[in-house]
């Protein structure tokens, strides 16, 4: 009986498990296009390499995404048989909740080791071949995405152009304005030019000034010059190097390795102690979120229909400001960088618990 009762909880569990994982991993993906739509545009005849780069970049929102299918699997399911009365059928023939609840949790864990598995499997590999994509794009001949009135960013620099023309390949860009931001110590540097010319990623600006600007906002040094040129792709090279060394890229096995190795050099390693613990605790968040919302649907799940839906939104929604609010303190010191990755397993699992009991 129960092996029957078993294989019922988990059917009801598939399409809404199914359809929450891929709803989300398709608003997931759209912000990957949404946040390189500048190379997107300036690298649209470089497509297949485009593409990839995109497809490179979803295995991580994959492991993001399966959290919240097991979080609506287990939202409707609930909610499905409470609103039909048969849970209360199961609990009259002395079925406690837990054991109700046990498959969901089953899945839950399930889920939770396929997000483990593939994220030290698959999403650290893409995430570093991601990166010598974007190499090889900014590396190829081509132009920025560029707009007259509009801010724009490029690596270390702000842009803003009063007009843009262009002839053939060269953009013919008037008032033109580029902020340098500082480094870790220095003054920021403001660039104004009455024109300039850009091709393949190299600007060469007219009749400018150059302001040096201190912390205060007072100009420190003014220059003026005729012609200046900056050489973007350059720059944004460097940048992609440096960010091939990113712990996002690393699995957990070589986070250990790196924090050890800077812990030996008196080093600061809070940023791969931050990646390392959360790394760990993020597979997890498919078991801690169904028990969680699994109590809370049996609760409120009588209500109708869309109670499952508005439940799984709800906990999602706390869950992900639980992680970026922590993520934040983290990266700035305001939490330990263990307290700071494990936060949302610690909070949604003292919940889950705690409502498990009630129900009960």
């Amino acid at each position: 009986m129960m092996k029957t009762l078993d294989k019922y909880i988990v059917r009801e569990m598939i399409i809404p498990l199914a359809a929450g994982f891929f709803v989300v991993l398709v608003l997931l993906v759209g912000n990957i296009v949404y946040n390189n739509i500048g190379i997107i545009v300036a690298k649209i005849k470089q497509w297949p390499d485009v593409i990839r780069y995109i497809a490179l970049q979803s295995p991580y929102f994959v492991v993001l995404s399966l959290p919240s299918g097991a979080l609506f699997g287990s939202s409707l399911a609930v909610s499905r048989l409470a609103r039909d009365s048969e849970i209360t059928m199961m609990r009259m023939a002395g079925i406690s909740v837990r054991r109700i609840f046990l498959p969901i949790f089953l899945v839950g864990a399930l889920i939770s080791l396929i997000a483990y598995t593939f994220q030290e499997g698959i999403t650290s590999w893409a995430d570093r071949e991601s990166v010598k994509v974007l190499k090889r794009l900014w590396a190829t001949p081509g132009d920025l995405a560029i707009q007259a009135n509009v801010f724009f960013r490029a690596d270390n620099y702000y842009f803003y152009v009063g007009s843009v023309n262009r002839s053939g390949k060269t953009y013919i860009l008037e008032n033109v304005m580029v902020y340098e931001l500082p480094a870790s110590s220095g003054y920021p540097t403001l660039t104004t030019a009455r024109s300039a010319t850009m091709k393949n990623g190299v600007w060469v600006l007219h009749e400018g000034t150059n302001y040096r600007i201190d912390r205060d906002g007072d100009l420190k040094l003014v220059v003026k010059f005729r012609s200046m040129k900056l050489d973007l792709r350059r720059s944004i090279a460097d940048y992609i190097l440096q960010e091939q060394k990113s712990p996002r890229g690393m699995s957990i096995m070589q986070l250990r390795e790196q924090i050890n190795l800077l812990r030996t050099s008196g080093l600061d390693a809070r940023s791969y102690q931050l990646e390392y613990n959360y790394k760990l605790a993020i597979p997890l968040s498919s078991l801690v979120l169904v028990l969680c919302v699994a109590p809370l649907s049996l609760k409120f799940g009588k209500s109708g229909g869309f109670m499952g839906v508005l439940i799984g939104i709800v906990v999602l929604f706390f869950y992900w400001n639980v992680i970026l609010f922590s993520r934040v303190l983290g990266e700035t010191g305001g939490l330990p960088p263990v307290l700071a990755g494990w936060s949302e397993v610690v909070i949604f699992t003292v919940l889950g618990l705690f409502l498990v009991w009630k129900v009960e």
